[in-house]
């Protein structure tokens, strides 16, 4: 079991081995990318260099001794997909190919692009997340330049995932009842998930000016604090947890918790598996694909 996680600046991957019934860690490698490989777009194809990204997606695969896994997951950067929240009487109550065409039919003035022309991904919460859908939207060129590039050097994309999705099951999934806070903090981006239990209430990606700067950041943590108590009924978060794989994570929290009005947590998907995390900086880079595989581990 392996997976890739992509980064504006870099790639790596993380893989498993089993040992009898015993699955762990076995390897976890990441590279840079050459300036300017990757442009992170939610409306054009991303590789701006695309021999270049596939020498280094070769070179961390076999860093990580996953050239030859056949297939592995894929977990791509937040800004690159649109991911929404609708009532289940939005999405319809059919099944299938119906209910699929009535999401499009919703999400088509949400994205920009031809929602003809989205890979969609649903996924229906249990109670008492009941009465909402969370729905993913990817423009299919750009899905299908990092699959290309997959394909192109001996692995199959499998189960392909945005990172703060991947981030808040691992982080969020089996505690008790509470309003909880995701921050997932990444070259370009931030992603501020609120979740009831581990359902998602709230998704907010903002790239550009609105994550520019240190400042701008924690101006949008307290924004969406503002937001979570005048128009979700919330009144203080049970915890907050912060990937930061831009910025030192103790600069991060710190940065956080006078808007956030709670010290968040330091995200590490390692112990569940079965490992200790391989540098603080390796570690946050790593993430989103470290709880990929956490989640599917049998």
């Amino acid at each position: 079991m392996a997976a890739v996680e992509v980064r504006a600046r870099s790639l790596g991957v993380v893989r498993l081995a089993r040992d009898g019934r015993r699955v762990s860690l076995a390897a976890a490698a990441s590279l840079d990318l050459p300036p300017g490989a990757v442009r992170l777009s939610m409306t054009q194809p991303n590789l701006a260099d695309p021999r270049a990204f596939q020498e280094t997606l070769r070179s961390v695969l076999e860093r990580a001794g996953a050239l030859h896994v056949g297939r592995v997951a894929l977990v791509l950067p937040d800004p690159v997909a649109r991911v929404a929240l609708l009532s289940a009487a939005e999405a319809g109550g059919q099944a299938g190919k119906q209910r699929e065409e009535m999401i499009r039919f919703r999400l088509r003035k949400a994205v920009p692009f031809d929602i003809r022309e989205a890979g969609i991904a649903i996924a229906s919460g249990g109670p008492p997340a009941s009465d909402s859908v969370l729905v993913a939207a990817v423009y299919r060129p750009v899905l299908e330049g990092y699959e290309q590039a997959c394909r192109a050097v001996g692995v199959h994309p499998g189960l392909v995932e945005l990172s703060g999705l991947a981030l808040l099951r691992s982080a969020f999934d089996a505690l008790p009842a509470g309003d909880r806070l995701l921050v997932n903090w990444d070259e370009g981006y931030v992603t501020l998930l609120l979740a009831r239990g581990e359902w998602p209430i709230l998704v907010r990606t903002l790239a550009g000016e609105a994550a520019a700067s240190p400042a701008d950041v924690a101006r949008e943590a307290a924004n969406t604090l503002i937001y979570y108590r005048e128009r979700l009924g919330g009144k203080s978060l049970a915890q907050a947890v912060v990937r930061s794989a831009l910025l030192p994570p103790e600069q991060a929290v710190a940065l956080l918790e006078p808007p956030l009005e709670v010290r968040p947590e330091v995200l590490e998907p390692w112990p569940a598996l079965r490992a200790a995390a391989p540098g603080r900086a390796v570690s946050q880079a790593l993430a989103g694909a470290a709880a990929c595989l956490a989640r599917s581990r049998p």
